[in-house]
């Protein structure tokens, strides 16, 4: 068998093709560029609310969840941090008084929601409820008389029996609704220390 001859200018032709290709592969398989670098770490940040004279009133961040000595320190509050080593949980209100006592709260549910941290449906008030997308004061009052009549809630799902919740509206608030096993505490119950 004889092989096909080539002139020098074809032969010129098909290494410049075939040094094209390679070109073309190696350049979508990324080898001229660097490595694309690590996508950013994201932060699950605690947010902590500090009030009361005793302390700088604000929203304060955390990248762990802080002990009370260190949103003692953080809010520049007056007196000696308690020596406790109470963690604080994100969405919490300190209220610091000016004697060095301290109480704590949950946030207020239009807070919470605007720092993107939901709302535990057995322990929100009315007010709190109000504060979620659709929801308006005489159907928040109607959730927390429901809660009230038939017990906490199981699950998030339940809503739907409350009169005034279909399931669009249900689908919609969910996202920022949770059910906590044991609260910590309510608005109502205070711990005083």
């Amino acid at each position: 068998m004889r092989l096909p001859f080539f002139s020098r200018n074809q032969q010129a032709v098909i290494l410049l093709l075939g040094a094209a290709l390679l070109f073309l592969y190696a350049w979508r398989a990324n080898f001229f560029r660097p490595p694309s670098p690590p996508p950013p770490q994201q932060l699950n940040l605690v947010f902590v609310e500090v009030g009361g004279p005793g302390a700088h009133p604000g929203v304060y961040s955390f990248e762990h969840t802080p002990t009370l000595a260190e949103v003692w320190q953080k809010s520049n509050a007056t007196g000696t941090a308690p020596a406790a080593a109470e963690k604080i949980l994100s969405g919490s209100r300190v209220e610091i008084a000016a004697n060095g006592q301290y109480r704590l709260a949950r946030m207020h549910g239009a807070e919470l929601l605007a720092l993107g941290l939901p709302l535990d449906l057995n322990t929100a008030t009315a007010g709190d409820l109000d504060a979620l997308p659709g929801i308006g004061p005489a159907l928040a009052q109607r959730i927390v008389a429901y809660r009230q009549k038939n017990g906490p809630f199981k699950k998030v799902e339940d809503l739907s029996n409350v009169s005034g919740i279909s399931l669009k509206l249900l689908k919609k608030i969910s996202p920022h609704l949770i059910i906590e096993p044991f609260a910590k505490f309510t608005l109502f119950d205070l711990l005083i220390k």
